[in-house]
């Protein structure tokens, strides 16, 4: 698994999945994500290098944690933080989603953990910032906003990448909170975006691609980057990167493993990127 990276007992890179689609609001399946995303990293199909010819497998050691379970969005947030809690001195974490909700466990969990501030750099169609979806605050719609109210991360350390289907209700609440909202037109002409933060969490919607790259997602939404697009941004990031996580596949959409595909390109630029 994971393009031929070695797994160790005393790893510098942790898996955890999070097959939890709970608040999926249009098209379930994405608890089968980390089971697709695992597949597609295979050493069959990958060599060890990324693009800028990084050997991952001299940079890289891992430990696979398996997928929590979880009944209630509480018992995950409090599984979640107690596995990271239990494994983290400072590795890095990758966490394969499930739908976006994930991210308010997971950003918590690694805040908790590293007792540090960092920003997060937030890859959608969508931004995620409703007061409530169907009721849920916790909704797979809402994760951005419950995380600046609930103050886990100040509303100017975060960048919102690839946005496409915004509504008026939330671009205003980002404007009053300091978010920045990096359209996927603006990507269009230009992948670089400046950061202004030094340590970043990266959380990967695949939405944030055209679903001509990445059909198998809950909320397909047209107009979208393009995986060579994606990649280029992921270049051109400057923050130290202290976790990431790739959400929202939905196997169930995907066709011939495409989605799947773009999502282990997605996590061997950004462990490269990393590496550099």
């Amino acid at each position: 698994m994971l393009f031929g990276i070695p797994s160790s007992k005393k790893p510098n890179l942790y898996i955890l999945g999070i097959p939890w689609d709970n608040s999926s609001s249009f098209r379930r399946g994405c608890a089968e994500g980390p089971r697709a995303i695992r597949a597609a990293t295979s050493e069959e199909l990958y060599n060890s290098f990324n693009e800028a010819l990084i050997n991952l497998a001299e940079q890289w050691s891992y430990k696979d944690l398996g997928d929590i379970k979880a009944d209630t969005f509480e018992e995950l947030i409090k599984i979640v933080n107690k596995t990271v809690k239990g494994h983290y001195t400072g590795e890095l974490f990758l966490f394969l989603g499930g739908d976006h909700s994930i991210t308010y466990a997971t950003f918590k969990a690694i805040k908790e953990a590293s007792k540090k501030d960092f920003g997060l750099i937030y890859f959608d169609a969508h931004p995620d910032l409703y007061a409530e979806y169907e009721g849920d605050k916790y909704s797979h719609a809402c994760t951005v906003r419950r995380l600046v109210e609930e103050g886990l991360v100040k509303g100017e350390n975060v960048v919102q990448i690839g946005i496409r289907a915004p509504t008026r209700e939330q671009v205003e609440f980002a404007e009053e909170h300091g978010i920045r909202i990096v359209s996927a037109s603006e990507i269009y002409h230009s992948p670089k975006v400046n950061i202004p933060f030094e340590r970043a969490y990266l959380s990967f919607d695949i939405d944030v691609l055209d679903p001509a790259f990445a059909p198998g997602v809950g909320n397909p939404e047209p107009g979208g980057l393009s995986t060579r697009e994606l990649v280029e941004v992921i270049k051109s990031l400057n923050a130290e990167i202290v976790a990431f996580d790739i959400v929202e596949l939905n196997p169930n959409y995907d066709y011939k493993g495409i989605t799947a595909f773009a999502a282990a390109k997605i996590i061997r630029e950004v462990l490269g990127k990393i590496a550099l």
